[in-house]
């Protein structure tokens, strides 16, 4: 039994629309959904943003159901400067980063895990038969929003990983308490060179006052409209992506 996970409802919907009848499980704070593949069920999981809510959701989802395997979709941010918005990347292997609290700048990060997934080339076969441009690699996950051009190159001159997200790390090191073999695809959607995000990124450098008045002083509305654009044409890609993989 498969279980598809993902952070935002807009991630997931790329799944679940796939299916004609999907059903609402009741569960205490989760959100859960069923539906049928091939006779067997197939569970649709969001665990929320960032690292500590999403692996406290698959806990909680892992309590109340026992899938055979785990499929983390969803958007990320590219750390190599040749991916392109709506590229997919299989990830290899999840590694989880934080900031070294005696030196706060992300010149300065250490690394606090690192799982292995499985399915990588299966994933990548499936994409390259959906006629989508697709890679392996690694992705780091992190606590925060990485949209600062400067703070991704860093990233990628350190651990030359693929893409970075907020969860996959998380999810995988729950998966791999629970025995549960975790495979991940990720769609690519603000390359390295995009600004659009900056203003949310997070400079330990700045303090809150200066975060906030940097938002302010930020077109909201323009970047909102950005960051669709953007989303939209990453959902497409991850759409055709498991029409052909599910």
């Amino acid at each position: 039994m498969l279980l598809i996970a993902a952070a935002m409802e807009e991630e997931l919907e790329t799944a679940k629309i796939l299916f004609p009848y999907v059903e609402k499980i009741q569960a205490e704070k989760l959100k859960l959904w069923r539906a049928v593949r091939r006779e067997e069920p197939i569970y649709f999981l969001r665990t929320g943003v960032g690292p500590k809510r999403s692996a406290t959701t698959l806990q909680e989802a892992l309590r109340v159901t026992t899938p055979s395997q785990i499929l983390v979709i969803g958007y990320a941010g590219a750390l190599d400067p040749d991916l392109r918005l709506g590229d997919l990347v299989a990830v290899r292997r999840a590694v989880a980063f934080s900031l070294d609290d005696g030196l706060p700048s992300w010149e300065h990060v250490r690394v606090e895990g690192e799982v292995d997934l499985v399915n990588c080339n299966l994933l990548v076969d499936a994409a390259l038969s959906a006629g989508l441009r697709v890679q392996s690699g690694d992705a780091l996950t992190s606590s925060y929003v990485l949209g600062n051009p400067a703070h991704k190159r860093l990233l990628y001159e350190k651990f030359r990983a693929s893409i970075v997200d907020m969860e996959t790390a998380a999810l995988a090191r729950v998966a791999q308490s629970a025995e549960v073999p975790l495979s991940c695809i990720r769609v690519v959607s603000d390359e390295a060179r995009d600004t659009f995000l900056a203003p949310f990124s997070y400079d330990p450098s700045a303090g809150i006052p200066e975060r906030a008045k940097k938002l302010i002083e930020t077109g909201l509305v323009e970047t909102y409209r950005e960051w669709k654009t953007h989303s939209s044409a990453a959902k497409e890609r991850l759409g055709r992506f498991l029409s052909c993989y599910l």
